[in-house]
């Protein structure tokens, strides 16, 4: 019992990456409102954010997700099934109810808003297709990152104990890329299919201690930092949701392993500032962050909303009233869900290994009196 408290002790979190990921749920939120501000209102502005955002936010969290998953090891069925299928349930559940309250609002058919949205979270799709094999109005957004983390995962355990893994990983890929081409299967599947791969990255760099080397020889820093800028500046697109990489897929591939290892040099750095502090915050609430900001992107009629923002303050650029107004809608929503029972657990991990800890340290204090 004893052993299993020193065990639990010493899984600290490393800090600089929940300081990653801060950086990447912020620029999630950045990027979906450049999105809807460049929708109202072409600017280079939003163009740029776009670009800036989608060039590695998505692959940051897979790759991290990787860095410390043990495939190896046997699939966890109910913790994935709680983190990942129950948070996607939970939050359509909440845009279900959303969409029927803006229905009832503008005098709409509730029951369309339910049908046409209930479809789309059975799909689950990440944006809008054609090739999907049965018509889906809408696409569910954000939280298709959910479901192909799930499928991601557990691939990524059934290629780890075949034989020359990196050719399943790879094959996995080429065929989620090329079969989306041609057919868009429910439930993110595909995704799921290339997102395994940034997942192994993740695993490949703890295992040969990737930040180690690059410690050790820094010009690598320049290095990656030349490429993302470069996959920037000639950014083509990139969408994982819909294996969609863009006009230069390589270079978009590259650019966000590139970008990734460049957001975690400068959560290093920030992990000595203050400001490391609060971005530390919002890493560790990024799932709940991001299924709370998938909500009111798919209820709230934000099109109409920045058309009130632009009139109000028409010498701001809207991508960053956009921002401003939707950050703390998300943090705020965030904050109420860590306060409720059960469901808490689920958007944030870290309080399953807390409640762990304090009831083994209770078990190990109990049986010290044993012990003597």
């Amino acid at each position: 019992m004893f052993a299993t408290v020193i065990g639990l002790w010493r899984m600290q979190r490393i800090r600089f990456f929940d300081i990653a990921k801060g950086i990447a749920i912020l620029a999630v939120i950045l990027g979906h409102s450049a999105i809807e501000a460049n929708l109202c209102i072409p600017h280079r502005a939003a163009q740029i954010a776009i670009s800036f955002c989608f060039s590695f936010h998505m692959p940051l969290f897979f790759i991290l997700a990787g860095y410390f998953m043990h495939p190896e090891r046997a699939f966890r069925w109910a913790k994935e099934s709680r983190q990942l299928l129950c948070t996607y349930a939970v939050t359509t559940l909440c845009v279900l109810v959303g969409v029927t309250c803006m229905a009832t609002l503008h005098h709409e058919s509730r029951a369309l808003a339910l049908q046409t949205w209930g479809m789309t979270a059975l799909y689950g799709n990440g944006d809008v297709s054609n090739l999907t094999l049965w018509p889906v109005g809408f696409r569910i957004g954000a939280i298709w990152f959910l479901l192909a983390m799930f499928w991601a995962r557990l691939l990524l355990h059934i290629f780890a104990k075949l034989p020359h893994t990196v050719f399943w990983v790879a094959a996995c890929f080429v065929f989620g890329y090329i079969s989306s081409r041609y057919v868009c299967l429910p439930w993110s599947v595909q995704s799921g299919m290339c997102a395994v791969a940034f997942l192994y990255l993740g695993y490949l760099a703890k295992k040969y201690d990737v930040l180690g080397r690059v410690k050790r020889i820094p010009y690598i820093w320049v290095a990656a930092l030349l490429i993302w800028i470069i996959d920037v500046v000639s950014f083509g697109g990139m969408s994982m949701a819909m294996n969609d990489y863009g006009s230069h897929p390589v270079l978009a591939v590259v650019g966000s392993m590139a970008g990734t290892l460049c957001v975690i040099g400068i959560s290093q750095l920030l992990d000595h500032m203050f400001l490391g502090g609060g971005l530390s915050k919002l890493g560790q609430a990024s799932l709940a962050i991001l299924c709370v900001h998938l909500v009111e992107d798919d209820v709230l009629p934000w099109q109409m909303y920045l058309g009130f923002l632009r009139a109000a303050f028409p010498h701001m650029p809207l991508v960053l009233l956009s921002f401003i107004v939707r950050l703390p809608i998300d943090l705020v929503g965030a904050a109420l869900l860590y306060r409720v029972p059960v469901i808490n657990e689920w958007f944030y991990p870290q309080l399953v290994k807390q409640r762990q800890l304090r009831r083994s340290k209770a078990m190990s204090q109990a049986c010290v009196p044993c012990g003597e």
